[in-house]
């Protein structure tokens, strides 16, 4: 089990438990019959009711509009100009043995822009483009795919499949604390002006019945379209005057968007295909006809909850989105979707067949605003639920790489994920002499022990004790190390706060360098735990929570209570301020870096502190500008469950998914993350000592490339069982992991020796339960977990075990 990971979701429960209520972050009210897109929302008998009104209410409104929007609207000229005129989708013209739709139809597209490769084809009328390849003729439609179009689709599914862009928003009036949601067509949008630009072309929608206009901007490069969502000109607020009708103002405000949400969607009656999703390392939905008709949907916010927000609401129990990242395969082509800008607050949103509509389809949800529960007594017990006021700013850019020819697959789309990583994101290829994989032991120095009185240390691995592991395990075979310290700030593991110097009980600041320089002398690098710099439950470095501690949107401080201690989530400012200072100390102790993780690299809140203010945005920044200092000042940073922006950073990702959050649609679980990053940045996954299947862990390590990992203290694991909060690290003895480190660093460098700043190429299913990886040198590693041996293709490979051929 990973440490971070169980130390953040220990906190997560705690702050469940003191809400009094749960309701989730959205609560969808759908302009029609249709189920209500969050599945697992709470709502009141009140909130039931209203939905039920609002539904009754728009129903006679939806109908007339998909009558509507069946009837042919005029094209538009393409020169630049202004385009007045309703959000009507003309029928799909007779030839090509497609049937009529109302979808646009290919005499209304008019040719935009050209690269070598691709050419941009859009509708003035609607804004609705194609993309197709000159070389092969692969087309991608921002719509969904006419020949797929059936009668069978509901009313209000009909109008979301033809509009341009879907929304949410909130009536401030009415209920500020319900959205509904609508889409360009059902809101009577008009295009009020269409412009060519130099490589493609701008738009701009308005909703006059909300009051909202939303500048768009298409661009076409070599292999992929960037459509963007332009801050200015964004209008989200109807004009109205003093007039008596004012006070009918229903005061509506964008929630978020789904720009061309449908771009590449397509049925499943081919069966040859999948929607990619960010869960885990990578999985896959595949295209199924079969399907059953249930309302499934994966929707996850990128880099996590925002805790600014979190109070008296429900988490998602998935793993948080560490890539901006999505991706839609049919027959011979693809697209990779990227989120180039505003990741920070967009969601990922997945749709097999059959849930909504006949479509597959994978799109990003722009959010505008947030949903917070408003307390209106100190307490907290007492409030209401309300959405905040500001709109959030920024441009809302996302890129979608076309693939086509041969059969791309997902192994294609991690690979031109990398090469975005390399060449847009500032990620520099892996440069390593070592040929051995190192292993990557975590020594868990100290906490504190919960007396009867008062609290005492406990010593749980010394700087002479942890120099006499690393001297065990080095006699033993182990060539290559990487150590990180955890548990050395004052108090140990469990107290967050004032961090130097190191407690004399652990060996103190002489210890410490000793021992950095005994591993040194082996050439094993050695790293500092700051993931605890995250929290503050001591007042050490000067920290007051009322001053300090990060806010959410009511101006409330983000503390936790146990039965034990209060622990304070720390302004990302403040954070930054301490480390800074500290770095100093660390440096004059020799190590070679720190190893960051939670709020510094794994997960991102806004700060409403207003010494400290700061948008999630700007709380990334933050986070990017301490691990560019840190490894400026030490040489050398790691990342613990890090987001992808910290690989241009880091110099290793410490537990790194390797798993998925078991959703009952996802089909296939695949290394998409790995194939990305691996020559770029080394990673590992959890550790194997903490693992629940050591042997499933330590194949699927082997399998994706990664690298041996450990958490070990010298003392016995029954010593753990003193602290406040180590009893979730079961079995950490060193004595006890030994002989299976030694074994294991062996056979990861059986397979994997030489392989490390080299690329993954290939990745595929030989048989039920056995998978091939190829790497750019010829390395060829297949990895058998079935309880039987298996043979084909000349090799053989016994039960739960791995052959590794070439690239020698």
């Amino acid at each position: 089990m990973s440490r971070l990971r169980t130390k953040r979701w220990i906190l997560l429960a705690l702050l469940a438990a003191a809400a009094f209520t749960s309701i989730t972050l959205w609560a969808v009210a759908a302009p029609s019959e249709e189920p209500q897109l969050e599945a697992e929302q709470t709502q009141t008998q009140d909130q039931a009711q209203v939905q039920q009104e609002q539904q009754e209410q728009n129903r006679e409104e939806t109908n007339t509009k998909a009558d509507q929007a069946a009837e042919p609207a005029e094209s538009g000229q393409v020169e630049d100009r202004a385009v007045q005129q309703p959000a009507q989708a003309p029928d799909q013209g007779a030839g090509k043995g497609t049937r009529a739709t109302p979808l646009p139809g290919a005499d209304v597209f008019q040719a935009i822009a050209a690269s070598d490769r691709l050419e941009l084809k859009a509708d003035p009328s609607t804004g609705h483009f194609i993309v197709t390849d000159k070389i092969n003729g692969s087309t991608w439609r921002s719509f969904p795919n006419p020949e797929g179009w059936s009668d069978t689709t509901t009313d209000a599914w009909k109008l979301h499949l033809q509009s341009p862009f879907m929304l949410r928003y909130v009536e401030f009036n009415v209920r500020k604390d319900l959205e509904k949601e609508s889409n360009f067509i059902a809101q009577n949008g008009k295009v009020t002006s269409f412009n060519k630009t130099e490589d493609g072309f701008r738009v701009v929608y308005e909703l006059p019945e909300l009051g909202f206009v939303i500048p768009v901007q298409v661009r076409l490069k070599d292999d992929y379209v960037e459509t963007r969502i332009i801050q200015e000109g964004l209008i989200d607020e109807k004009a109205v005057g003093k007039s008596a009708d004012s006070a009918k103002d229903p005061k509506a405000r964008l929630v978020s968007i789904r720009l061309f949400p449908f771009l590449g969607s397509e049925t499943s009656d081919q069966e040859n295909g999948f929607l990619l999703i960010p869960d885990g390392p990578g999985a896959l939905i595949d295209f199924k006809k079969d399907q059953p008709d249930l309302i499934n949907f994966y929707n996850e916010r990128i880099y996590g909850e925002d805790w600014a927000y979190s109070y008296n609401s429900s988490f998602s129990n998935r793993q948080a989105v560490k890539m901006p990242v999505f991706g839609i395969k049919s027959g011979q082509q693809a697209v990779l979707g990227i989120l180039q800008e505003g990741a920070e607050y967009a969601s990922v949103y997945a749709v097999p067949s059959k849930s909504f509509s006949q479509y597959n389809w994978v799109t990003p949800e722009h959010h505008y605003r947030f949903k917070f529960f408003q307390p209106t007594d100190t307490r907290r017990n007492g409030g209401f639920f309300t959405y905040s006021q500001d709109l959030i700013q920024g441009d809302r850019a996302t890129r979608y790489y076309f693939l086509s020819g041969g059969n791309p697959d997902y192994v294609d789309l991690a690979v031109r994920y990398r090469m975005y990583l390399t060449e847009e994101a500032g990620v520099k290829p892996l440069k390593d002499d070592r040929k051995a994989v190192p292993l990557h032991l975590n020594l868990l120095g100290a906490d504190t022990e919960k007396g009867f009185l008062w609290d005492s240390y406990l010593p749980l691995t010394t700087t002479d004790q942890a120099k006499k592991i690393v001297r065990e395990l080095s006699s033993l075979g182990v060539e290559q190390m990487s150590i990180a310290y955890m548990g050395w700030q004052k108090g140990g593991y469990s107290e967050y706060g004032g961090h130097f110097p190191i407690a004399g009980g652990l060996g103190g600041n002489d210890g410490m360098r000793t021992f950095v320089d005994y591993a040194h002398s082996k050439g094993f690098p050695v790293y500092l735990d700051a993931s605890s710099y995250s929290f503050n439950n001591t007042g050490r470095d000067g920290f007051r929570k009322s001053r300090d501690g990060l806010r959410d949107l009511s101006s409330a401080v983000i503390d936790f209570r146990n039965k034990v201690m209060n622990i304070t989530l720390v302004s990302p400012k403040f954070t930054e301020k301490i480390i800074k200072e500290d770095l100093e100390d660390a440096k004059r102790l020799n190590v070679d870096g720190y190893l960051f993780g939670e709020a510094i690299g794994s997960f991102i809140n806004s700060d409403y502190n207003d010494n400290y203010p700061v948008m999630r945005q700007e709380s990334r920044q933050v986070q990017e500008d301490i691990l560019r200092t840190a490894k400026e000042k030490l040489g050398s940073v790691m990342v613990s469950e890090g987001n992808f922006y910290t690989a241009r950073y880091a110099d290793h990702l410490d537990q790194m998914y390797s798993d998925y959050s078991y959703d009952m649609f996802v089909d296939r679980i695949v290394p998409f993350a790995q194939i990305a990053l691996h020559g770029l940045v080394s990673y590992s996954h959890s550790y194997a000592n903490l693992s629940g299947d050591y042997v499933n862990n330590y194949l699927k390590g082997i399998e994706y490339g990664a690298e041996p990992s450990f958490l070990i203290t010298y003392a016995p694991s029954q010593d753990l069982m003193k602290s406040k909060s180590l009893n979730i690290f079961y079995s950490t003895s060193y004595k006890d992991w030994t002989e299976e480190m030694v074994s294991l660093y062996q056979h990861y460098n059986d397979a994997l020796a030489g392989v490390r700043d080299q690329f993954i190429v290939g990745h595929r299913e030989l048989a039920e339960g056995v998978f091939e990886t190829e790497y750019s040198n010829g390395r060829r590693i297949v990895v058998n977990y079935n309880e039987v041996p298996y043979t084909g293709g000349g090799i053989s490979v016994k039960a739960n075990d791995f052959i590794a051929t070439g690239g020698e």
